[in-house]
């Protein structure tokens, strides 16, 4: 059984599969309170399947990009549940789980992410020949900044269209095919089959040099001085 964790954004989801075939998932939309809601989460679905921590035999994480605090409330959770079970951990991209559903259609894939500040995280994949590569990797870029480098139509995908799906219409036209999606974008089912996969070649990461990954160094204030 794999156990599947996601929370990136303030869209959070925990997933249990048999073979990377998801079997109970929960979603649910986060006021900045991952700390305090994943744990439960994680226990109630295992419950609600007659299944308890040591039955997992993997555990499935994304690693972002994403917020800060979110991130690291996910993958501690994850570490720390695949070190008292022994189990391989597999850490995915966030903006390669956002993709990866329209792994089949015939035109670039670009996976979005509002990054706040008026940015976004992007990449960009294709599946051509039947292989699906990633063709540019994730960064943070201004939405103009994206549009002058799309040449061909493109499909849009993942949580950050909804923040800028005017701007890709109004700047790219026909060349912006936005994914018909809900929020939220992101679905257990993808995180188990992709970690699946990984998992069935031997493939996972280290425990404890696995890291989230932000792209934006955090904001830090200046401590304030008080004036006596």
């Amino acid at each position: 059984m794999e156990l599947s964790i996601d929370t990136s954004t303030r869209y959070a989801s925990v997933g249990i599969s048999i073979e990377g075939k998801i079997v109970r998932e929960y979603s649910w939309l986060s006021k900045q309170n991952h700390s305090v809601e994943l744990l439960p989460s994680i226990e109630s679905l295992l419950s609600t399947y007659g299944m308890v921590v040591r039955d997992i035999d993997c555990v499935v994480v994304a690693i972002g990009p994403g917020g800060f605090s979110a991130l690291r409330v996910g993958l501690s959770t994850a570490k720390a549940l695949a070190v008292a079970v022994n189990v391989p951990i597999i850490g995915l991209n966030t903006l390669d789980i956002e993709a990866y559903p329209f792994n089949d259609v015939r035109m670039p894939v670009c996976s979005l992410m509002d990054m706040g500040r008026g940015e976004m995280a992007a990449a960009l994949y294709s599946a051509e020949q039947g292989c699906w590569t990633k063709i540019q990797n994730e960064q943070i870029m201004a939405p103009d900044d994206l549009c002058s480098s799309i040449k061909d139509p493109t499909l849009f995908s993942g949580e950050g269209v909804a923040y800028f799906a005017s701007i890709l219409m109004e700047h790219l036209g026909k060349n912006a095919v936005l994914a018909d999606q809900s929020l939220p974008t992101r679905s257990p089912a993808t995180l188990a089959d992709m970690g699946y996969q990984r998992f069935q070649k031997g493939e996972h990461d280290d425990v404890y040099s696995l890291e989230p990954l932000y792209l934006r160094r955090p904001s830090i204030t200046t401590r304030r001085q008080h004036i006596l």
